[in-house]
């Protein structure tokens, strides 16, 4: 029989080289550590924490068309920054490839650093060279050197960094690229996008002021126990990010957008076309913006909820 031990309202059972969580009458498999199971539910919450054994595995088609790219064209070796690495779902994949040489990640989050530590030290990923934990102020001056990075991935990230000043670390991510180097924005909420669905919910809200928006959503009742200060401050994500935010701001940088490339726009407009329930009507409609967008050389990413896109940083002109 496993080892059984019983914390509070749950149950973790060491059965040969996995952990079952139990609580609430189910039962959760992983090959995580004890240890690492009682970080994530301080961090997350025991409700939230069977999703973290399987994060992963649900999360990896965001990183496929990168990793295809780069293993098809022969890429070995490469240093890899990771920006947000939260709790290192992401870590492990980027580990796995033989493109990947080096990986630096970081986030602001003390826990979700600490879980990320111990997954390097116990899953044995060796390609990690760092995991740090910078301040939000620290993450607008990066300690490495500039030009420093091949691929830079940024998930789940921008539309959480202050809205006012976005562009200073956008541009530190674009100063720490190698040129030739490559910038994956991953699963961002796009604002420009008419049914808001990362965090509130309501058509339009991205675009409002952040009076209006606060008032639409308190008429909504989407906001309750929710002040206005609470509302606006840095790192929520109501107001979502956009193509432009992707791009360098006070940096004499030549980038290019390569999505297409990779089959970004393609891979995640078939998704969201499956996603679809009333498949008959909107399927042709879909199908008409997405031929207008490469016709007329417009991001895909412009017409979806989610952007995913990758740009080369082709010329630097501040050597």
């Amino acid at each position: 029989m496993g080892e059984e031990r019983r914390v509070h309202d749950y149950q973790i059972i060491d059965s040969g080289d996995k952990r079952i969580l139990i609580f609430g009458g189910n039962r959760y498999e992983t090959v995580y550590s004890r240890k690492l199971i009682e970080l994530i539910i301080e961090r997350k919450g025991l409700a939230r924490t069977p999703e973290y054994f399987v994060h992963k595995e649900k999360r990896e088609y965001l990183l496929l068309p990168l990793f295809n790219y780069l293993n098809s064209h022969g890429y070995k070796g490469l240093r890899v920054l990771e920006v947000g690495c939260s709790g290192g779902q992401f870590t492990e994949l980027l580990n796995k490839q033989d493109c990947f040489g080096q990986i630096y990640s970081y986030d602001i989050d003390k826990l979700l650093v600490e879980v990320t530590k111990t997954k390097v030290d116990e899953l044995g990923l060796n390609k990690v060279k760092q995991v740090d934990c910078f301040s939000s102020r620290e993450t607008t001056s990066l300690p490495y050197e500039n030009n420093f990075f091949d691929v830079i991935i940024v998930s789940s990230v921008l539309e959480h960094l202050p809205f006012e000043n976005r562009y200073i670390y956008v541009d530190e991510y674009y100063r720490k690229l190698k040129t030739g180097g490559l910038i994956a924005f991953l699963d961002t909420p796009n604002r420009n996008y008419p049914l808001e669905s990362h965090s509130v919910g309501l058509p339009f809200i991205s675009k409002f002021s952040a009076q209006t928006a606060f008032i639409y959503a308190k008429l909504f009742g989407k906001l309750k126990g929710v002040d206005f200060p609470e509302f606006v401050r840095a790192g929520t994500g109501w107001r979502n990010a956009s193509y432009y935010d992707c791009l360098p701001k006070t940096l004499f940088f030549v980038v290019k957008d390569v999505s297409e490339e990779m089959d970004y726009g393609y891979a995640f407009f078939k998704k969201m076309r499956r996603t679809m329930r009333s498949k008959i009507f909107i399927l042709p409609f879909l199908s008409l913006i997405r031929f207008i967008a490469l016709r007329l050389d417009f991001p895909v990413s412009f017409f979806l909820p989610y952007l995913n896109v990758v740009f080369k940083k082709t010329h630097d002109y501040e050597k």
